[in-house]
């Protein structure tokens, strides 16, 4: 194999051996598993995958960010996660061939990588173990959003909004001297989309968040300045 096909195909691997579905994979799996996957760059703004198209892809995150959403009855979309890198999305219709659920959108440029339906089923039934591990993944996955579902059911808005920051910054938080600080900008609106409430409900709550010393905001970048307050709003102390 020539020394640039090699590396591309090592760094293929690297990006899967990141994942939930794959991490645990013998690393000879892995390597012939990146022989199937194809590099995709997609501009910010631009759709991978609308609701209703077919689930003919499953997709890792690289670099960037990806936002899942899905319109409301109102108009109003929805946003249901924002994804970054090491993070696998567009699995649950993949798994069956069925119509995609939510919009995925590039919140910014994204370097993804594309496996075909076509080609990772017949891989994954000659390759038991993966298969499973693949299957035991995808139910965590369905266990994590029905915990949602559940919050947006049952909590109220500090609760399942301190929740969501605690998740966000695990997955994208920076440790500063003023505490968390959020790699991303989440304006308003886009808390107001993850909560599914109105923007005026999230302004009022960060705002007495802040004077309560929880949290801190700057050109809309959130820091968790007091993460053990935070955790108490939430119900995780």
């Amino acid at each position: 194999m020539p020394k640039t096909a090699s590396a591309r195909s090592a760094k293929k691997t690297a990006v899967l051996s990141r994942t939930i579905l794959f991490a645990d994979m013998a690393e000879s799996v892995l390597e012939r598993l990146s022989d199937l996957a194809e590099w995709r760059s997609i501009v910010a703004g631009a759709a991978i995958f609308r609701r209703g198209d077919l689930g003919e892809h499953l997709f890792v995150v690289h670099t960037g960010r990806v936002k899942i959403g899905a319109g409301a009855g109102d108009g109003r979309e929805v946003t249901l996660s924002l994804l970054g890198p090491g993070e696998v999305f567009g699995e649950l219709a993949f798994a069956d061939g069925g119509p995609r659920t939510a919009d995925a959108v590039a919140v910014e440029s994204v370097e993804l990588l594309s496996l075909a339906r076509r080609d990772l089923l017949p891989f994954l039934l000659g390759e038991p173990q993966a298969m499973l591990h693949m299957m035991s993944a995808l139910a965590a996955r369905a266990r994590w959003m029905s915990q949602n579902y559940e919050d947006a059911a049952f909590l109220h808005l500090p609760q399942r909004l301190a929740k969501r920051l605690l998740f966000l910054q695990l997955h994208f938080g920076l440790d500063t001297s003023a505490g968390r600080r959020l790699s991303v900008s989440l304006p308003h609106r886009e808390l107001a989309s993850h909560m599914n409430v109105t923007r005026e409900s999230i302004n009022r709550l960060i705002q007495k968040w802040r004077k309560d010393g929880v949290i801190d905001e700057r050109r809309g970048i959130l820091t968790i300045t007091d993460i053990s307050k935070l955790r108490a709003i939430a119900g995780e102390n």
